[in-house]
């Protein structure tokens, strides 16, 4: 599950925004889904600890001063940053924005992943997902 949001700040409301984004993407079928995060005030907040537990997120926090559990979460803005946002000149906030939407839609959708084998998340996922039975 994947939502982001664009902000001026490092807000609580941003990373509210961004759940929600991401929850909407899945429908609101995320209950039971582990939103891992730093300790930044933004993630430790009453406010986010309530989003939580209205869409049925389990969170789950590193410990101080450790960043190997966020390692996927801190690749993935490195790629973004290094592949997508130095390469470009945003003369926009929209202008920004649309871009960041469609890279990080080819990064998803497109981009193969040679942790995942040399396919997209996308297909990760889908190659992850139980099989139904037919009967």
């Amino acid at each position: 599950m994947l939502g982001w949001s664009l902000a001026d700040h490092m807000r609580t409301e941003l990373v509210e925004a961004a759940v929600d984004a991401a929850v909407f993407i899945r429908a609101g079928n995320v209950a039971g889904t582990i939103l891992h995060a730093d300790r930044g005030g933004q993630f430790t907040s009453h406010d986010m600890a309530q989003v939580c537990s209205e869409h049925g997120l389990l969170r789950s926090m590193g410990a101080t001063g450790i960043c190997w559990d966020n390692a996927g979460a801190e690749s993935l803005w490195s790629t973004v940053k290094h592949e997508y946002y130095k390469r470009h000149a945003f003369t926009t906030y929209a202008n920004l924005t649309a871009g960041l939407d469609n890279y990080i839609r080819f990064y998803n959708h497109e981009r193969r992943h040679s942790s995942l084998g040399m396919i997209s998340p996308i297909d990760f996922e889908i190659a992850s997902q139980p099989r139904q039975q037919s009967s």
